[in-house]
């Protein structure tokens, strides 16, 4: 995997090398490994971190992702992606962790008290809705026209996220930008779209065509929105 990394940085020299953290925290050790690595090689390492259940050897959760932050700071890397993150392996639903963090909210803003900006937090969203507010519609004649936009089917079933829950999606996605994450990294073609949502997360209608841009122009891309920080973008798909 290491001399991949030296052939990508001399074939694609890419913008940025994800490096994702294990579920609850399983490869803790080895992903900031990995992203020291892949910054001592001359990548930009962007660093995964989720709200892990690691703990230190004062059975601190907070204290072990701070250590785990000071690690990567003191490597050289400065750009983090806050996640809540997936349960561990044999856990259905993610739980938290006694003292720990509740979700990507509160990781951001704990970044940002312990780092200032030090770092460049990156946070995900999810355009069609978060999977857990995604469910089947028995009843497609039940659905607005923006759910129908954002609907997906599966084996003849149909499944989308209502407004509501899409609104309160929205709003939290705008709170994560507003307490400190400066870039987006969706993983959707209609980006802007979602973006549009973000800037106004109290509409749940999707503007007109007209804010469409060539998905070209989606790649770290600065957008400057009205209601949040201004913030970078990077899209996967174009």
């Amino acid at each position: 995997m290491y001399s991949r990394m030296d052939r990508m940085k001399a074939t694609l020299d890419p913008a940025f090398t994800d490096v994702t953290w294990g579920a609850g925290g399983s490869t803790a050790d080895l992903s900031l490994e990995i992203a020291l690595t892949a910054h001592n090689k001359g990548h930009v390492a962007n660093l995964h971190m989720t709200c892990t259940n690691i703990q230190n050897f004062e059975g601190d959760p907070k204290r072990a992702v701070q250590d785990a932050l000071q690690a990567a700071y003191d490597g050289g890397i400065r750009n983090i992606v806050a996640l809540r993150g997936d349960p561990p392996a044999g856990q259905e639903e993610w739980k938290a962790t006694e003292g720990g963090f509740s979700c990507a909210l509160d990781l951001v803003k704990f970044i940002k008290e312990k780092f200032g900006d030090e770092f460049g937090i990156s946070v995900a969203g999810y355009p069609e809705g978060h999977p857990n507010a995604i469910s089947e519609i028995a009843d497609p004649s039940t659905m607005t026209e923006t759910e129908k936009a954002r609907c997906s089917t599966f084996d003849g079933k149909i499944y989308a996220c209502r407004d509501a829950d899409y609104v309160t999606e929205m709003k939290y996605l705008k709170a994560k930008i507003d307490a400190g994450a400066g870039t987006l990294e969706p993983s959707h073609p209609e980006t802007f779209i979602f973006l549009f949502n973000v800037e106004n997360p109290t509409t749940s209608s999707f503007p007109s065509s007209s804010y469409y841009p060539p998905s070209s122009s989606l790649d770290l891309q600065t957008l400057s929105l009205p209601k949040c920080s201004s913030m970078r973008l990077f899209s996967t798909n174009s």
